[in-house]
């Protein structure tokens, strides 16, 4: 479980070539309702699930969609600090301005182990107290939560070390085949939500998964696009559904 210093997964990036496009095929396609951000219209939307979200931002160039970062949230900085510091992990405390806001902004050094930025919202301060909102109902294909980013990494035993100290984990988990590629993994708890760690990978976010309260109710939305496949917990859309983008679906 856990340590004493929670960390929440709070949202993964999408790039996408063109925003409009991007979030009238979430909404028709794929039952996920994503909001447009104000001030910049043109360029970047939320798709907000329950205390986290995902963001879908313009990256013009692009052929495809891809998932770019990750992050997982923390309450109490000197807390955090002082969690860093005891289980040794090289850090650099900054802030984001983001386009509606801003951020505490803590990037970990943990040498050729991907891990994710870890945030804390603190401006506008009336909406900073309550970030992210709650969903106060599901989207039309039943995704409610950020339920996992899976992770491909270089080498799975100095990840699953490093990533067993950021979480402070009280044990390593043990080391699984996963079901879609035949690859060793390893999945790890945070306060919220799990991130998969995929060996052979190059440090790129590889997969999204969000919960849903009944995969047969996703089925009914998003059709013989979803393919459940047990043992597989996983429901999986063709990658081509989501340009490329693997999205999958998980009973949470």
């Amino acid at each position: 479980m856990p340590g004493s210093i929670p960390l929440w997964l709070d949202h993964a990036s999408i790039a996408v070539p063109e925003l409009a496009d991007a979030v009238a095929h979430l909404d028709d396609r794929l039952g996920l309702r994503a909001t447009v951000s104000p001030a910049t219209p043109e360029r970047h939307s939320r798709v907000y699930l329950d205390r986290g979200y995902l963001e879908v931002a313009a990256r013009p160039g692009d052929t495809g969609w891809t998932a770019s970062l990750f992050f997982l949230r923390f309450d109490d900085p000197e807390a955090l600090r002082g969690h860093l510091e005891a289980v040794g992990l090289a850090y650099r405390f900054g802030a984001y301005e983001g386009v509606d806001g801003t951020w505490d902004d803590v990037e970990i050094d943990a040498g050729e182990v991907p891990l994710p930025i870890l945030v804390r919202r603190t401006a506008p301060a009336e909406i900073a107290q309550d970030w992210p909102p709650a969903l106060p109902a599901p989207h039309r294909c039943g995704a409610r939560t950020l339920a996992q980013v899976h992770v491909g990494v270089p080498s799975l035993e100095p990840a699953i070390e490093a990533y067993e100290r950021l979480l402070g984990l009280e044990a390593a988990p043990a080391t699984t085949v996963d079901p879609r590629s035949g690859r060793s993994r390893a999945t790890l708890p945070a306060a919220s939500g799990e991130v998969v760690l995929l060996d052979a990978g190059t440090g790129e976010i590889e997969r999204i998964v969000l919960g849903v309260g009944s995969l047969e109710k996703a089925r009914t939305a998003l059709g013989e696009r979803l393919t459940i496949d047990p043992p597989d917990p996983v429901a999986w859309l063709d990658p081509a559904d989501a340009f490329g983008l693997e999205l999958g679906f998980v009973e949470a």
